[in-house]
C-alpha cells in the first residue's frame, strides 16, 4: 500500500460524517440510532438491543445513548420495552415510522452512490461496493463490538 493511502478513506469519511444529515443534524443522529438498533437486531437474531448494547454499538456512553433513543421514541421513531425480570435492561426496537424513516435514509444513501458513481462502468460500482463491504467485514473482525 502506498504512504497516505489511508489519508483518501478518511477523507471521504470526514467528508459524509459532516454532510449526510442535511439541514437537520437531529434527523440525522434519529437514523444514526434506527441504523445501530436495525443492526444489532439482525446480529443478534431479531432479538431487541438495550440502550447499553446501542450505547456499544455507536461508541457512547449509556446516558449519551439514552437521550438519544429517548429523542426517537418521543418521535414514536422507536419503542422502548420494559425489562422482563429484574435486573434486566429495557429493550428498544423500530416503529413502523422509525422503519419508514430508515427505509427514506437508504434510499438517499444508495442515490448518493449512484450520484456519485454516475458514469462508471457497472463492474466497477458493483466491485467498490464489494471492497466497501470488505471493509466493513474487517472493521467487524477487529472490533467484535460493532
Amino acid at each position: 500500500m502506498e504512504a497516505g493511502s489511508g489519508r483518501v478513506l478518511f477523507a471521504f469519511v470526514r467528508f459524509w460524517s459532516r454532510r449526510w444529515t442535511g439541514a437537520d443534524p437531529d434527523r440525522g443522529r434519529d437514523v444514526m440510532v434506527l441504523e445501530a438498533i436495525t443492526a444489532l437486531a439482525g446480529r443478534g437474531g431479531g432479538a431487541a438491543p438495550s440502550v447499553n448494547d446501542v450505547a456499544r454499538e455507536l461508541g457512547l456512553d449509556q446516558s449519551g445513548a439514552s437521550r438519544l433513543i429517548t429523542r426517537a421514541e418521543r418521535l414514536g421513531l422507536l419503542r422502548r420495552e420494559a425489562p422482563r425480570g429484574v435486573g434486566a435492561a429495557s429493550a428498544v426496537g423500530a416503529t413502523p415510522a422509525g422503519e419508514a424513516l430508515l427505509a427514506d435514509a437508504h434510499a438517499w444513501q444508495d442515490g448518493v452512490l449512484r450520484e456519485l458513481t454516475a458514469g462508471w462502468p457497472d463492474e466497477d460500482v458493483r466491485a467498490l461496493v464489494a471492497l466497501m463491504g470488505r471493509l466493513v467485514d474487517a472493521q467487524a473482525r477487529l472490533d467484535p463490538s460493532t
